[in-house]
């Protein structure tokens, strides 16, 4: 009995010794294990997650995984099937196409995150400020807004490359112009979006408990109303990538994007259409990859809307 007295001892005393997890932590943990209970309660967020890790996998992956050079020729083996040496076949240059799938895939994601993280910084502090705010600044603002959606976005994507093209822009100078483009172009949705959500959130007791104490307009919006608006424009910035990764596909398929022989899936796609009956596999590898990563983001963020959303709480 003694002895086990001592060792109830020791444990109280090794438990009260032992350091408590750090809050921050604790929070984190527990918003991880609930976010993954939710994701797997979702058969559509749950398959549209293990693609998006596949796919930035592989994007991380690329310098190690690609066998080849995706921009040097080989005239000797170009239009050469599946085989050992070259995994999906070559181009009609020669070039690897399973390695200039990986390169173009990598600058393809990295364009539309930056691309979408631009029109996150763009839209949703105007949008939270101005329907906070409310009066003249919100008509203004609104007005600012409806007139840039006014503007068709391809028009606006047609003009920025056009004129990058025209002062002669080459390499990442073509792409940064394009992540401003549809940066600029997604700016609008959010604004409205996230406008909206602030307007039925700030008539709740926090707003005025916060009010109360003094804090700025400012501060409430984005450090109180903010947090809580999360949501929607998590969901919206996950669908609106795979909206962005057409978009730059498209603009490249009409030769529109970076010039040859940067590794891009839409200019691929295009150089493949001549020889889409003796060499089929050429137009498809591209046009697969654009359709899996498409439907990767568009899987994950419908997952996300269904668990965000209280109203479908009980599904």
């Amino acid at each position: 009995m003694a002895e086990l007295e001592a060792d109830k001892l020791d444990d109280v005393t090794l438990e009260r010794r032992a350091p408590p997890a750090p809050p921050r932590l604790q929070r984190l943990a527990a918003f991880l294990s609930n976010a993954f209970y939710e994701l797997r309660k979702s058969r559509t967020a749950s398959i549209g997650a293990i693609m998006l890790v596949l796919l930035f996998g592989a994007c991380v992956a690329t310098p190690w995984i690609a066998t080849h050079d995706p921009i040097k020729q080989n005239y000797r083996s170009r239009l050469a099937p599946p085989s050992e040496q070259h995994m999906l076949g070559t181009d009609r240059l020669g070039r690897d196409i399973y390695s200039r799938l990986l390169y173009g895939g990598r600058r393809l994601v990295t364009i539309a995150i930056i691309a979408v993280g631009l029109g996150l910084a763009l839209g949703v502090p105007f949008g939270v400020l101005a329907g906070y705010w409310g009066g003249m600044a919100d008509t203004l603002g609104m007005r600012f807004v409806d007139g840039l959606l006014a503007f068709p976005g391809l028009l606006l994507y047609l003009l920025f490359v056009t004129v990058a093209q025209a002062w002669k822009f080459e390499g990442v100078m073509i792409d940064i112009v394009l992540v401003g483009a549809l940066g600029l172009a997604g700016m609008p949705e959010i604004a409205r979006l996230a406008r909206g959500s602030v307007l039925a959130e700030k008539q709740k007791e926090y707003v005025e408990a916060s009010r109360a104490m003094g804090d700025s307009s400012a501060r409430i919006a984005l450090a109180q109303v903010l947090p809580n608006i999360v949501s929607p424009l998590i969901v919206t910035a996950t669908v609106r990538l795979g909206f962005v990764i057409l978009i730059v596909a498209a603009l490249s398929f009409l030769g529109l994007g970076t010039p040859p022989p940067t590794p891009d899936w839409g200019a691929d796609l295009s150089a493949a259409r001549d020889y889409m009956e003796t060499h089929p596999l050429m137009a498809a590898f591209p046009g697969l990859a654009i359709c899996y990563t498409v439907l990767a983001f568009n899987l994950f963020g419908d997952g996300l809307r269904d668990i965000l959303d209280p109203r479908l709480a009980e599904r």
